[in-house]
């Protein structure tokens, strides 16, 4: 009698804290933008976990995690998952916070503790009443790429807190080893990196006799033998030639026009770059050390003028690699992918920015890179992006502070609505190289593409993409790089390099501010005034974004 009377109070408890939870559920809403609660939260997890068969959570995954692998999963993930789960899987994104329950954080333990069958099932399958949907083929039971999603997933796994013990104590003791000893676990990582622009920017002409593109003997500018020449800077856009005096390196006063195909002079003059009135105006009295060295070589010492590699090496954007060479962990290596957005841009931007250190000069010299940053600290702490009063046009910037000169990317970038939510430069670029230009993950179009496109969140909001760019499909104008991302900073003389800001330069902006617009560049028979009147009949634009 006793134990049914204490059964019946417990199950009179249970449904008053049942009705007491309804009552506050109802009075609060039903809102999507609410958090569930912790109880929510549990249920659902836990309904979702018995719901996996055990066969399918004992499942074991036929794919390993190699670079080839973890790409193609990658593209899948951003195509199908990351509209919901944000790029790097944390789900912080205008959907992802929308729905009920929210997206999981795919870094996290929740989900990383789960088995590689439970995630597979779960990516085949979705989860009943959330916004998971399942994207098994009913037809192919392995043809599809989930497995490999299940890699990708295990690869966005936050580092726990040994190994951040492990990369602070790495960080501490390890050394520099250089780019080859990267090669034994990471070949075809490697053989990718090793033809890149960045893998060959500085060349040593007696150890690559194809080093010069042009004949020197056609040289009328300055002239100089190849003797002369100790290392040669650059072969995209322009190449220069520097000379060794004593322990340090100068550049010659003759540059390569690589485009053109012609000599040019090379000397940086008052007013185009703010170091110039702080050197003598002599290239034989301006070495490379301070003004160019730093970005193009992996731990150039100040003080011994030694590099521990030349060129843009693996351990310029993941650190010292002793450690990691030693015993291979994920704790005692750098990886910019696990970085917050704003450190893992830093990787770049330290090089693809003008600006100046927040100490200068140094030991009696001026630097023109953020000497003493290391990859993984904060980049404002030692350097300060170059200032710009709006308005004013000025070597560096076009009045709405736009870059108007090359390597200025970061500067560019830093002022995007993407950067503001969290796209990093590696979102569209992959510096391990690839077959496409600027070592973009895929042609730049179908890039935009991975996160807009037709009535798209995130725009264009028109029903097609030709609606929205006035353009047949396929033509110049309707290619997404040349509206948001024109050519429009020089890099020497005519040569002109693409905007990173993103925003749509209209023709009003360009009878303002003597900014090149992409309308008029492209229709360069036709004026200003006819761009800005056609801009006025597209229905879908607010005619004030036109002025």
């Amino acid at each position: 009698m006793k134990t049914r009377r204490t059964s019946l109070l417990l199950c009179g408890v249970a449904l008053m804290a049942l009705g007491l939870y309804g009552a506050h559920l109802i009075s609060r809403g039903f809102s999507t933008a609410a958090e569930p609660s912790y109880l929510e939260k549990a249920v659902a997890r836990a309904a979702r976990n018995l719901s996996i068969p055990r066969n399918a959570r004992l499942e074991a995954n036929p794919w390993s995690p190699t670079p080839e692998i973890l790409k193609e999963a990658r593209e899948s993930f951003l195509d199908r998952c990351a509209t919901c789960h944000g790029t790097d899987g944390s789900g912080q994104t205008r959907v992802g916070r929308s729905l009920y329950p929210k997206v999981p954080d795919l870094r996290l333990p929740r989900t990383q503790n789960l088995t590689d069958g439970e995630i597979r099932y779960i990516i085949r399958n979705g989860v009943r009443l959330t916004g998971m949907p399942g994207w098994a083929n009913q037809h192919d039971e392995q043809g599809d790429d989930s497995w490999k999603q299940v890699l990708f997933i295990r690869s966005l796994r936050q580092l726990t807190s040994v190994e951040r013990e492990q990369q602070v104590a790495a960080a501490n003791s390890a050394h520099y080893v250089g780019s080859p000893s990267c090669r034994k676990c990471h070949a075809q990582i490697y053989e990718r990196w090793r033809k890149t622009p960045m893998a060959n920017v500085v060349r040593d002409p007696r150890e690559f006799p194809d080093a010069i593109i042009p004949n020197l003997s056609t040289n009328s500018v300055s002239r100089f033998t190849r003797d002369e020449v100790a290392l040669v800077y650059g072969s995209v856009w322009k190449q220069r030639y520097f000379t060794k005096r004593g322990d340090d390196y100068f550049p010659e006063p003759a540059q390569w026009d690589v485009t053109n195909r012609v000599w040019r002079p090379y000397f940086v003059a008052n007013g185009t770059d703010w170091w110039a009135t702080l050197y003598p105006p002599d290239n034989m009295q301006r070495p490379t050390g301070p003004t160019c060295d730093g970005c193009h070589s992996v731990d150039y010492n100040i003080h011994t003028k030694q590099v521990a590699e030349w060129n843009v090496g693996c351990e310029r954007c993941h650190g010292p690699g002793s450690e990691h060479v030693q015993h291979p962990t994920r704790g005692n290596i750098l990886n910019a992918a696990r970085m917050e957005y704003v450190q893992a841009s830093d990787t770049c931007i330290q090089c693809h920015s003008q600006g100046r250190p927040l100490t200068n000069p140094i030991e009696g010299r001026y630097y023109d890179w953020p000497v003493g940053y290391q990859v993984g600290s904060n980049l404002r702490d030692f350097w300060q992006l170059e200032e710009h009063t709006l308005g004013e046009t000025t070597f560096t910037h076009y009045p709405d502070g736009t870059a108007h000169k090359n390597r200025m990317q970061g500067n560019d970038f830093v002022q995007s609505v993407m950067y503001r939510r969290g796209v990093t430069c590696f979102s569209c670029h992959d510096v391990h190289g690839t077959e496409h230009n600027a070592q973009l993950r895929k042609p730049a179009d179908q890039l935009c593409l991975d996160c807009h496109g037709p009535l798209s969140m995130n725009g264009p909001r028109t029903g097609t993409l030709e609606e929205h760019t006035h353009h047949k499909k396929g033509s110049a104008g309707s290619s997404c790089i040349a509206c948001h991302m024109p050519k429009i900073a020089t890099t020497i003389a005519d040569v002109k390099v693409r905007s990173h800001t993103f925003a749509f330069i209209t023709p009003a902006m360009t009878d303002k501010y003597k900014i090149p617009n992409p309308c008029t560049s492209c229709h360069t028979d036709k004026t200003t005034a006819w761009a800005t009147e056609i801009l006025r009949h597209w229905p879908e634009r607010s005619p004030w974004r036109a002025e």
